[in-house]
């Protein structure tokens, strides 16, 4: 409102109301013109501050920002336009709790009179009021009456001074509740200014003290009691002190100037709490002269004009104890803040007393914070209490009042001790009651950082509903749990009766994600090349690099799940779920797509189990109904390139149908207008099937014609196209009459038959399942049809249509012949974006989308998820037209992936930090596109033009190196054994603004960090371990109490180099550190030798198998695929001879070796074709023993001395010994080394004559 009155009306200064210093030192930073200055006024301001708002700036419009302290208080000349909120925060004091609270209000109608005044003092002004004219007419006339918001302890004091015994019976001008009354009562009685004689009430000598001071009593009871302690200065200064405590420390400004301020209150800060350091502030402003005190207050933050209100309380006090009581006030201070004495308990005492009624306890939980005892709300320490410095949390404290802003906070908090709790007579409270209700801390330890992520689970979803589900158990809404990932802890909180329980029910749920990650596993196909159609074996490969499983028969390790309404599903309680019912859960995959896989069925995701029993008994539970969502389960397809993660399938799908009930014999056709007696007319003597058939008008519709004496096996289409020759007339639909429905084969076997139709369509480097899905889905009872989605990847669409032609009017076997299948000619796709990145690309996609119409059956649809997405449906009637039309779809909506080879894991974890977001943010701003950052595969995208897509990309590179290599590091003030007072001596060791350090480190930069207890510095990496040492040295300086308690700071030893860790990595399942180099290099020898697997951790004493979620972090994918080889040689050689490697050179294919005594068996290998026998390991064959064929592999000619054995027609050539035989003829025979041979002596011939002449002359005849 400021800036539009700024903008549209005359020259003259502003004047916006607001309620507190926060919204006034907010608006001013956000107001920024340069035709205007912005000016804060509120009542923490030193006088020179609140001076400027007098001041004349020429050419600037002054534009004020005030608390209700300019309502009355001061005129500010030049004001012409006044903005009122209609609301003020006020201190009223709450007779039902008994506290003085400080909440945001309406303001009454004089007062809004009163701020419309201050506009136009000096001429005509104008009050744009922020409420309703109705809301004004509903605020109070006149200001609440001040007796009605402060304590009556000190008016009820002096009306029994006057010597009037009923106070209820006053006549009070404006008079209070009975409940303020008798609340002032009970506090005057609890500081025994009142006593209760006759049923009426009288001063003690301390009330009569308390009415010459004049005072609030509780005030007054301090400085009573304090001179009863010795303590008079004290006491007078701490009365002082107290009613200026809101406005002693000014932290006012920007936010620098804020952390500054911060820094510098940290020196005076007490261990004992807010009055305790109020104290040091008021002692040590004393201490200084008084020329030098504005300077000093300046210097320190300190508030000049409230420090200087305090001393004029002080006189004045001083003057009255000594006029009135006969008390000298000494000039001198017993109580010491650096000196810890017997004054402190007496101040403790001195401040029960007086604050006996706001007592509260740590509850033991830091979110719920104190319970005040008197109402038994859980409140918070205000963020600004000097406790906060030293990361303690006494157990019980006092508080001054309670301030209610957004949330309600303990302010003046003061620790007091047990014993004078318990001392303090009469009993306040019943202590021992009060302390069986405080929570109690338990730890627990051990389980790495992503144990504890998915405990917690996505935006703390599971831990929160972990919580609630223990609170409604333990019937306790008090019952914490924190997880703390860096420090890999969970704290506990709750009651000594519930802790084990809470413990039991905590522990049970990280277990349960311990066997998760325990059992995860890859499933790795052992070969991404072989035959069609037939897929590989798997092996899943898991924990400590070993082969959990090696499937070679081809059963399904994986389910793919389906809902109703997979939005709604709760990963870990579909999960849960299968964990539960079939067990053996071994990795999942979130479907991170959106749209359909059916017409209303959505996919979840995909299950692997660690054995295929599990994935069958999983299968046993489709149909389940899961938290009223249907869950439908099928075999899922095999990995893509041997990764665990599953193809979403979103490319192209067609829809398939084939009729479920028989044809009766006719058929309705549907006609245009009036056309159904010409089309009667054009089908006289139409031959449809082979039949003659015969068409008439029907009689239900004009439009209609029967066709009868139809063959049960002619289908729609047949009828459709054979219509279509015979007339010219338009035919709008075909459709047969149909009777009962027939037995359908299984779905499954449904499935099969379709993807062994398609199969010779695909390609062949690969498993089917890699290229296509076919899912059949469970008809209902009225359908005509049966229905099949077969999808395929996008980039075989020419494949895709052969085959989809191949299996037009096929019919599947076990069906009958007039199951035809048909082809919808409509091919499906759909490409999402997620929900922030639409309008960014919302115009560029408007206008792609705006070129598709133009194209002939072309259908694009833009539709919004229910989780929020968008998705634009293409429907084409070619597959090749749904490839061209995706693909500039893809590249618009999947936006541009940043890939850089300097954005390492390291770098890109800066976008989870604050800063990182800002820096998306500020880029998106400035380059008009979207940043999305994956968080779980850490990889980022940019969406937009393209031309801003590559300013993008280029900023956020080096914006992301310039913030890694720049980005503070903490080093922790507080933890472990670390003095609690640590970060206060910091301070008076390096100054609030660290000086000493800057001048150890001049090229570094240190800022100190109150809210965290950190010291946060940027410079080089390397300075790190030496501004460590430093602080840490000091730290054990500090400890004076014994060797045993000085706190350890020495570094972590890696188990493996046996030096400092460099490069930390924690293990997930043991929580041991290591040098990430020695990790890989174990892992990289494990790979060399073929050896030392399972994978363990080397620490001595664990032994615990290296998760998988460890070697994917440790390893790139090259060598994560080399590690499984070396897991799979070292599985196959461990197997005791169970497992072969495929005989040929280099070949990864593994078989079962048969058992003993069993006939080997055919291994035909996938990848290289080779056939092998399972029991002797050479090449396969059959009818032959094992034993004879090696025999005939060690002797070719074996077989064949075998046969030659007693026959007398058979002999060897004396030549070159291979074998002869004489069938028949003259005893000449030749040999096929071109010897001639004589079949009586075997004598061999160079010719046949040669042989013919010694057969006539040796042996007289040649036969």
């Amino acid at each position: 409102m400021a800036m539009e009155i700024h903008q549209e009306e005359k020259e003259g200064a502003i004047l916006a109301f607001l309620t507190s210093q926060l919204e006034v030192e907010w608006a001013c930073e956000k107001f920024q013109s340069p035709s205007a200055i912005s000016l804060a006024l509120h009542g923490k301001l030193s006088h020179e501050e609140q001076s400027h708002v007098f001041q004349n700036y020429p050419g600037k419009r002054k534009v004020i920002f005030a608390t209700n302290l300019a309502e009355t208080s001061l005129t500010i000349p030049g004001v012409r336009y006044v903005v009122d909120s209609g609301m003020v925060k006020e201190s009223k004091f709450e007779p039902t709790s008994g506290m003085n609270v400080l909440r945001v209000s309406k303001i009454s109608q004089s007062s809004a009179k009163q701020r419309t005044g201050r506009a136009g003092r000096t001429g005509p002004g104008k009050c744009y009021r922020l409420y309703s004219e109705l809301d004004y007419q509903l605020m109070d006339l006149h200001q609440e009456p001040e007796i009605h918001k402060v304590h009556l302890g000190i008016a009820v004091l002096r009306i029994l001074a006057l010597g009037i015994k009923n106070v209820l019976e006053f006549d009070f001008i404006d008079a209070p509740s009975g409940k303020a009354v008798n609340m002032a009562i009970r506090n005057l009685v609890q500081l025994g200014a009142v006593v209760h004689r006759d049923d009426t009430f009288e001063l003690t000598l301390d009330g009569h003290y308390l009415v010459k001071l004049g005072m609030e009593p509780r005030l007054g009871k301090i400085i009573l009691e304090s001179c009863r302690y010795g303590l008079r200065m004290e006491g007078v200064a701490l009365a002082a002190v107290m009613a200026n405590a809101s406005s002693i420390f000014c932290r006012v400004g920007t936010s620098d100037d804020k952390q500054k301020s911060d820094c510098l209150k940290v020196q005076f800060c007490h261990r004992d709490g807010d009055l305790f350091t109020l104290l040091t502030v008021y002692r040590e402003w004393e201490s200084v002269s008084p020329d030098n005190r504005n300077k000093w207050c300046w210097n320190n933050s300190i508030n000049a004009k409230t420090m200087r209100r305090c001393k004029d309380t002080v006189l004045e006090l001083e003057n009255c104890l000594k006029h009135e009581l006969s008390i000298i006030i000494p000039t001198y201070w017993r109580w010491s803040p650096y000196v810890v004495t017997a004054h402190d308990k007496s101040m403790k005492k001195i401040l029960l007393s007086s604050l006996a009624d706001n007592v509260a306890m740590y509850s033991g939980y830091d979110r719920l914070g104190y319970e005040v005892v008197s109402s038994g709300e859980y409140i918070q320490l205000h963020p600004s209490c000097s406790l906060q410095v030293y990361g303690q949390k006494p157990n019980w404290v006092v508080f001054g009042e309670l301030l209610s802003i957004s949330s309600q906070y303990l302010v003046c908090v003061t620790a007091v001790d047990f014993d004078c709790l318990s001392a303090f007579s009469p009993p306040l409270f019943d202590l021992s009651k009060m302390q069986s209700k405080k929570l109690h801390l338990r730890v627990i330890s051990g389980f790495g950082s992503t144990v504890l992520r998915r405990f917690c689970g996505k935006s703390n979803t599971s831990l929160l509903s972990l919580v609630s589900h223990v609170q409604k158990n333990c019937m306790d809404e008090r019952i914490g749990i924190e997880v703390n990932v860096d420090n890999n802890e969970i704290l506990l909180y709750a009651s000594i009766q519930d802790i084990q329980k809470v413990y039991g029910l905590v522990i049970d749920a990280l277990e349960y994600e311990v066997k998760l990650l325990s059992n995860e596993c890859l499933e790795k196909c052992l070969y991404h090349r072989g035959r069609a159609g037939a897929s590989p074996p798997v092996a899943l490969f898991g924990a400590g690099a070993e082969i959990k499983h090696m499937e070679l028969e081809n059963r399904n390790l994986s389910v793919d799940v389906f809902l109703s309404n997979a939005n709604r599903a709760d990963d870990k309680e579909v999960l849960a779920f299968f964990e539960k019912s079939v067990s053996g859960v071994c990795s999942f995959h979130r479907f991170a797509g959106s749209g359909q896989n059916g017409d209303h069925m959505e996919k979840w995701g995909s299950v692997t189990f660690l054995a295929p029993e599990a994935a069958m008994k999983a299968l046993e539970f489709n149909g389940f109904d899961l938290s009223g969502s249907s869950l439908k389960l099928s075999p899922a397809r095999s990995s893509v390139g041997g990764s665990n993660k599953l193809s979403s399938f979103a490319a192209l799908k067609a829809k398939v149908t084939w009729p479920r009930r028989y044809s009766k014999g006719y058929a309705v056709v549907r006609c245009e207008r009036n056309d159904a007696m010409f089309v009667v007319e054009d089908c006289f003597n139409l031959l449809i099937g082979g039949r003659l058939v015969h068409c008439e008008p029907s009689t239900k519709d004009i439009n209609c014609v029967i066709i009868r004496g139809l063959d049960r096996d002619t289908t729609e289409l047949e009828i459709l196209e054979i219509l279509q020759i015979a007339t010219s007339r338009r035919i709008l639909d075909v459709f047969l009459i149909r009777g009962d429905a027939v037995n359908n084969p299984p779905l499954g076997a449904c499935e099969e038959a379709i993807l062994k139709e398609i199969a010779p369509f695909m390609p062949n480097q690969g498993p089917l399942s890699n290229y296509c899905h076919v899912q059949v889905f469970s008809p209902e009872p009225k359908d005509t049809f049966m229905k099949a989605w077969i999808t395929f990847d996008g980039s075989l669409h020419l494949e895709a249509a052969k085959a989809l032609q191949h299996i037009q009017g096929k019919v599947l076997a076990g069906c009958f012949l007039w199951q035809k299948m048909q082809c919808q000619q409509v091919f499906h796709s759909s490409v999402s974006c997620p929900a922030p990145v639409f309008p960014f690309i919302e115009r560029q996609l408007n206008s792609i989308l705006k070129g598709f119409m133009h194209r002939p059956g072309v259908h694009c649809r833009l539709e919004r998820n229910e989780n929020g997405s968008y998705r634009v449906k293409i429907s084409a009637n070619a597959t090749k037209i749904v490839a061209e039309l995706r693909r500039p779809l893809e590249q618009l909506m999947n936006g541009k992936m940043v890939n850089h080879g300097s954005l390492t894991q390291a770098v890109l974890q800066h976008l989870f930090s604050s800063d990182g977001r800002l820096l998306m943010n500020s880029l998106q701003k400035e380059t008009g596109t979207y940043i999305l950052f994956d968080r779980q595969n850490l990889n980022v995208r940019i969406f937009g033009p393209e031309n801003k897509i590559a300013l993008a990309e280029h900023k956020l590179i080096k914006s992301l190196l310039a913030l890694h290599d720049n980005k503070q590091i903490n080093i922790p003030l507080q933890g472990g054994f670390m003095p609690h007072d640590l970060m206060k001596k910091v301070v008076e060791k390096f100054g609030p603004d660290l000086h000493g350090l800057k001048e150890k480190f001049p090229e570094a930069t240190f800022m100190l960090n109150t809210r965290r207890h950190v010291i946060s510095f940027s410079g080089k990496r390397d300075l790190r371990p030496r501004v460590e040492d430093i602080i840490h040295d000091f730290a054990r300086s500090l400890c004076v109490s014994g060797a045993a308690d000085q706190p350890e700071f020495e570094a972590t030893t890696c188990p493996i180099c046996l030096c400092e860790v460099e490069d930390c990595y924690q293990l997930e399942a043991c929580g041991h550190k290591f040098c990430r180099s020695c990790l890989v290099e174990q892992l990289e020898s494990a790979m060399r030798r073929h050896d030392g697997f399972p994978v363990r951790c080397a620490r001595e004493g664990c032994g615990m198998h290296i998760w998988l979620i460890d070697l994917k972090s440790l390893l790139p994918c090259e060598m994560l695929e080399d590690l499984f080889r070396a897991s799979l040689g070292a599985f196959v050689a461990s197997s005791g001879g169970l497992y072969r490697f495929c005989p040929s050179p280099d070949c990864p294919s593994v078989y079962r070796v048969s058992d003993t005594g069993m006939v080997g068996g055919l291994f035909v290998c996938g990848a290289c074709y080779a056939e092998t026998c399972t029991r002797c390991h050479l090449e396969y064959h059959p009818y032959v023993s094992c034993e004879r064929y090696k025999e005939f592999k060690e002797d070719p000619d074996l077989s064949l001395k075998d046969w030659c054995k007693g026959k007398e027609h058979v002999k060897s050539c004396p030549a070159c010994g291979y074998i002869i035989e004489k069938v028949d003829g003259c005893n000449h025979i030749e040999c096929r080394c071109g010897k001639h041979i004589c079949w009586v002596c075997s004598e061999s011939f160079s010719s046949s004559d040669e042989c013919y002449g010694h057969l006539r002359l040796i042996h007289l005849t040649i036969i």
